[in-house]
């Protein structure tokens, strides 16, 4: 199993909210659950990060990926949360050093 979180920002009204992006990479079939009232932008971000990931020339992971965003209770907006996504996708892959993407902020 491998984890990795990274930091994006939400909108919660007209204010900036940090929201945690922590990917899990798990053993069974390949799919990606996104958790974390994503809205339908967000949702496509799995296929926008999909393409990103294999134009850099890596792997998307053939594992179970779930993306966790919190807090869980705050509705998720748009696609500014796709770098954070991309980014801890690769650490959960360990294609970047998850220690050093754990407290940066992406917006993207």
């Amino acid at each position: 199993m491998a984890l990795a979180r990274t930091w994006s920002v939400g909108l919660a009204g007209v204010q900036g909210a940090m929201v945690e992006v922590e990917v899990d990479l798990a053993a069974g079939v390949p799919t990606v659950a996104l958790v974390g009232l994503p809205d339908a932008v967000v949702r496509q971000s799995v296929d926008r990060v999909r393409a990103a990931v294999v134009n850099t020339g890596h792997e998307f992971p053939l594992r179970r990926v779930t993306i966790g965003l919190s807090p869980a209770a705050m509705p998720k907006q748009g696609s500014g949360f796709d770098l954070a996504l991309a980014v801890a996708v690769l650490a959960a892959a360990k294609v970047l050093p998850a220690g050093r993407v754990r407290d940066l902020v992406l917006l993207g």
